[in-house]
């Protein structure tokens, strides 16, 4: 068997949380024993609420923060042993806001020019590598001596893609790398991320809030509720049968094109849940339109890819 380009294996992050100066200390698990495995080439989306643990999960597989347990292999070697210069060859972040995330006072040639610098790489190899991104990217040679106020929002996305993948890493991360650009531009974004992955067989971690977008471009989904993977399974199956309920909650509450319907009430309510306090058994079980009495003693087990008391019944 092949090793997985990218293992995430039993990761944990636990903050400790005061409110006041002289508050009571609280625990708060923002990512609470997730395990996932990826294929070399395969995209993997990661859904769910804000709040749920994304980002932060995001930031521990990037290497941003330290785990409080479990680990991240990307080709079999542990990231959390490699300095940042070795994590930066493996891995690359897209983030949301393209705009906040380029240097307004560089030039789009020297901000895609960076992590080759960074590397030592050599001038001309540099200069020869970013206008080969650039272009693959579809930027125009000339643009390279812009700066990023000059572009428009899609372009300047584009310009994040490139200087993420100008080192040639294995892996890229995309934290709602769509959700801050106009609909017509995100497709056109989406599109370009598909056809990088198959040039360059990136494996790709696609995490976003967006259900339509992550079906369009993701082998696999996991979705994510209060630091846990409730669910995961192949798009095409998790779309059509989607097996627990919050996953089900989710899919009803996506938008249509009808006009007059309005937003979907799939009866979950405008409180989201507090991760401080976590419900004991099944932490999906105080919103489950489904929920039976022993959802709230004992914690469920995985069935089929998905965390949920009634599919063991």
């Amino acid at each position: 068997m092949s090793t997985p380009a990218i293992e995430i294996r039993d990761l944990e992050k636990r903050f400790i949380v005061k409110q006041g100066l002289f508050g009571t200390p609280r625990h708060v698990r923002a990512v609470d024993g997730v395990t996932l495995s990826i294929p070399t080439g395969a995209t993997l989306g990661i859904v769910g609420e804000s709040g749920c643990g994304k980002s932060t999960l995001a930031r521990l597989i990037l290497g941003l923060m330290p785990a409080s347990a479990g680990s991240v292999l990307v080709e079999g070697q542990d990231l959390s042993r490699l300095d940042r210069r070795a994590r930066a060859r493996l891995i690359q972040p897209v983030f949301q806001d393209p705009f906040s995330s380029l240097n307004p006072r560089r030039r789009i040639g020297d901000i895609v020019a960076m992590p080759l610098v960074a590397q030592g790489v050599a001038g001309h190899e540099t200069r020869s590598r970013v206008a080969e991104m650039l272009a693959q990217v579809g930027i125009a040679p000339e643009m390279a001596s812009r700066y990023p106020a000059q572009l428009s929002g899609g372009q300047r996305q584009r310009i994040a893609i490139a200087r993420a993948l100008v080192l040639r890493p294995r892996i890229l991360l995309c934290d709602e790398p769509t959700s801050a650009l106009d609909v017509s531009v995100q497709s056109q974004i989406l599109n370009l991320l598909a056809d990088l992955r198959r040039s360059l067989n990136l494996t790709t971690i696609f995490i976003s809030h967006n259900l339509a977008v992550v079906e369009h471009i993701a082998d696999t989904v996991a979705v994510m509720y209060l630091g846990r993977i409730v669910e995961e399974a192949p798009a095409q199956a998790l779309f059509a049968k989607p097996r627990h309920p919050y996953t089900r909650a989710l899919l009803a509450s996506v938008l249509t094109p009808e006009p007059g319907l309005g937003v979907p009430d799939v009866g979950l309510g405008d409180v989201l849940p507090d991760p401080s306090n976590i419900p004991p058994g099944c932490r999906f079980h105080p919103r489950c339109p489904v929920a039976i009495a022993r959802c709230s003693r004992e914690t469920p087990p995985r069935v089929d890819g998905a965390e949920c008391h009634l599919l063991s019944a």
